[in-house]
């Protein structure tokens, strides 16, 4: 078993965002923020900047137009989206390496989540959580890499029940005394993030009911997992979407006859493509 102090006290020795990423957050967050400020912020840092205008012109930003500079991508994508690609390079930058698990997978589950949330806040026409959405998903397992980084001895049998089948976060209580959620809300707020992220994190396994964006979250990680299986619990994971709590609290304003599922459907499976490419695109050097 580990305990919250031990858990809160090893999570500061995980690399901490970079003094890029923390200026561009500051620099956002002010509303006399200018185009010249947020290039002025990336220019002393170009290898991070390199990755986001990759990201910039993945499919998942750019479709059919491409940027060739970050004044550009700055001013189709806005400050927000900017923020986020260089929160999203510099974390799947600085976790590329894994101990227990597979940091590709685990990346290309995570991004395939954030997405996905996105494409359904598209969907709902909420343009002011689409990149809260995409951050939240890309965001909500970062506990099992913290888990595989500062417990790396106690993590081992979980990851073992896993493979034999558990259910992963049922195996990490059990085994440990807490989930990868717990810890990833105590990186989150490691990490200065929101109280509303932070609290996704740790719910998105159990949403409460009237919660939007935990329940995003929730539906998400769940219909990313029965097409890409994290596990083999996942392999046997099934359900009526419909029916689902999380799909019923998220689509709560949308009339039954406006409901088109399998239009949902099938945006999901392009987010899963489009998820693979983004993340091979963040892990080059």
């Amino acid at each position: 078993m580990i305990t919250e102090a031990t858990v809160r006290l090893r999570v500061k020795t995980l690399p901490s965002l970079p003094t890029t990423v923390v200026s561009l957050g500051q620099a956002v967050a002010d509303e006399r923020c200018t185009v010249d400020r947020i290039l002025g912020i990336l220019a002393k840092d170009p290898p991070l900047s390199a990755t986001m205008l990759r990201l910039a012109n993945s499919v998942m930003y750019a479709g059919d137009l491409r940027v060739t500079d970050l004044r550009s991508a700055v001013l189709r994508l806005g400050f927000d989206a900017m923020l986020n690609l260089g929160r999203t390079a510099a974390i799947i930058r600085s976790f590329r390496g894994a101990i227990h698990l597979d940091a590709i997978r685990l990346w290309q589950h995570s991004v395939a989540v954030g997405m996905t949330a996105k494409g359904i806040c598209r969907l709902l026409k909420n343009r002011s959580m689409e990149e809260s959405a995409f951050l939240t998903g890309l965001l909500h397992d970062i506990g099992k890499i913290a888990l595989d980084r500062c417990f790396p001895e106690e993590y081992a049998p979980v990851v073992a029940a896993i493979q034999e089948g558990r259910v992963g976060y049922e195996a990490e209580q059990e085994l440990l005394g807490l989930t990868h959620a717990d810890v990833g809300a105590m990186v989150a707020v490691n990490w200065s993030f929101a109280d509303l992220l932070v609290e996704v994190i740790r719910d998105h396994h159990h949403p409460p009911a009237g919660a939007f964006l935990t329940n995003l979250i929730h539906l998400c990680d769940l219909l990313v997992r029965v097409r890409i299986p994290n596990s083999p619990a996942d392999e046997t994971l099934a359900f009526s979407l419909e029916e689902l709590p999380a799909f019923r609290e998220v689509f709560a304003g949308v009339p039954a006859e406006n409901l088109d599922v399998e239009r949902i459907t099938f945006s999901i499976d392009d987010e899963l493509e489009h998820a693979v490419s983004f993340v091979k695109l963040a892990f080059q050097d």
